[in-house]
């Protein structure tokens, strides 16, 4: 028995009937015990992104848990699903071939595009918008904020340079995103995939930012703390891990 869920060779219960029928209802559950979207997963930054979005969805999926701190991603049969070993990954059982995804970007494009919701029509500036902050995420505030939170957690002593990079690199990002809540309540005007991608990124006090000097940034993360959805992944992920640092939000 895996978490929110029942072991994957329930799926083989299932006919060409059910398949359909789950289909047609796209997010609704079918089986007993039959979930459309597993997620694996470990309560960090990049695995609670892909939370939020199930939650907001109302999703039916099964949660599984990979220990990446005992480098459960390691091993072949998560590396079946996930090439590049890390998390989030999903298998989507909606369609007649299983499909598998990992990248947290590219699930939350695929997950908000299938369902219709959190992401732009194809061919819109507004979609467009939505996709420039994510990867702004993608390509800046995972990389820069992880390694900075890598060397202030778990390296063997100080190294300056790295610190000073790190930390200069930091504020430089948080300026950058108070700017632009300046100017919209969230980063693409709309509340989108993009501000569940940034927001479990933003963690203050592992990265040695004052949300003080930041309160545009202070209120949009009040506004998406707020939300039910946001509320549900964050509990989901303590009842997997409730030691892990991303999940203390400020």
């Amino acid at each position: 028995m895996l978490a929110n869920g029942v072991c994957q060779p329930m799926n083989a219960f299932l006919t060409h009937r059910i398949r359909e029928q789950a289909r047609s209802h796209n997010w609704i559950r079918v089986h007993p015990g039959f979930f459309m979207i597993d997620l694996y997963y470990w309560p960090t930054g990049n695995g609670l992104k892909v939370g939020i979005l199930l939650e907001e969805l109302e999703a039916e999926y099964r949660l599984i848990p990979v220990n990446i701190r005992e480098g459960a991603q390691k091993q072949e049969s998560f590396q079946r699903i996930s090439a590049n070993g890390r998390i989030p990954a999903i298998v989507d059982h909606r369609l007649e071939a299983p499909l598998s995804l990992f990248e947290s970007g590219a699930i939350l494009n695929y997950l908000a595009d299938k369902a219709g919701r959190f992401l732009p029509p194809a061919g819109t500036a507004e979609r467009q918008k939505v996709q420039e902050w994510l990867f702004w995420q993608v390509g800046h505030i995972t990389p820069y904020m992880s390694q900075l939170q890598l060397f202030k957690e778990k390296a063997p002593e100080p190294i300056p340079f790295a610190l000073d990079l790190l930390n200069a690199e930091a504020t430089r990002l948080y300026r950058v995103l108070e700017q632009r809540l300046a100017e919209v309540p969230y980063v693409a005007g709309e509340y989108s995939v993009a501000d569940m991608a940034i927001f479990p990124w933003i963690q203050p006090l592992r990265q040695g930012q004052d949300l003080a000097d930041y309160p545009n940034i202070q209120a949009w993360r009040l506004r998406i703390k707020a939300r039910p959805a946001v509320q549900r992944a964050y509990a989901k992920g303590r009842e997997v891990a409730a030691g892990e640092r991303s999940l203390a939000l400020q």
